[in-house]
């Protein structure tokens, strides 16, 4: 009998203890922080025009990018996409750095030459993205953003990264 009276009240402290006990209210959201010196920019889908230029035997477009300044060209990077719809209809987005010597791009303060040797890329869309640099690193430390080197950002697709810098489309 006496066991069983030392259990029931360890039976009431418990159930008590987990009825008597609630979670309170959560309080109100603290102050927005400021934003970080790395905001990734990117242009809205741009529809390319690329004339044959028969000095250079290959088609051209000169785009205006205000947004890429000397600091950028100095310490950020520049990803950049073209999109394009298949004989299927099926829309692609692909990376410029991976589509070898089909397409050359060349940054400029202010501005991005795009050249195809071969390819007529008019009302193809095009997308760039900067990356704003924020750390000067010794010539013996590899740049990372977010975990990944210029090279492993450029070498992605979009969709991934998209989802690494948490970007919008």
């Amino acid at each position: 009998m006496k066991h069983v009276n030392v259990l029931l009240a360890a039976a009431t402290i418990v159930i008590l203890s987990m009825v008597g006990c609630s979670k309170g209210n959560t309080g109100p959201a603290g102050p927005v922080g400021p934003a970080g010196p790395d905001s990734v920019l990117y242009s809205k889908w741009i529809t390319l025009s690329t004339p044959y230029n028969s000095s250079d035997s290959a088609y051209e477009d000169t785009l205006i990018a205000p947004a890429i300044t000397s600091g950028i060209l100095d310490s950020g990077i520049i990803l950049s996409y073209i999109q394009f719809t298949d004989q299927n209809n099926v829309v692609h987005i692909q990376s410029i750095a991976s589509l070898g010597s089909l397409i050359f791009e060349d940054y400029t303060v202010g501005k991005i030459n795009i050249v195809s040797p071969r390819i007529d890329l008019t009302s193809y869309l095009y997308r760039y993205v900067i990356i704003p640099g924020s750390k000067k690193l010794n010539s013996t430390t590899p740049g990372k953003v977010m975990g990944y080197t210029p090279a492993e950002l450029k070498a992605m697709s979009y969709e991934q990264a998209q989802q690494v810098l948490s970007g919008n489309n």
